[in-house]
């Protein structure tokens, strides 16, 4: 059985490589900036099965969840 604080453990994901911040959920969304190799995301959800919302620069942006591990 899972405890209570495995519930409300936030999620911490790294980048594995260089990784394009996004405007929108889509290759085509304006570049915000971008993340190194091993930079700790601040991860909100998952958007879809490609893109993840992160908060980045206090607003929140997109990332490819294909370039994001598990810490």
């Amino acid at each position: 059985s899972r405890g209570l604080g495995d519930v409300y453990k936030r999620q911490v994901y790294k980048t594995s490589d260089n990784l394009n911040v996004r405007s929108e959920p889509s290759t085509s969304g304006s570049k915000l900036g971008l993340l190194p190799a091993g930079t700790i995301v601040d991860y909100v959800e998952d958007y879809d099965s490609e893109w993840a919302v992160i908060n980045y620069d206090g607003t929140q942006a997109y990332v490819s969840k294909q370039f994001l591990v598990h810490d």
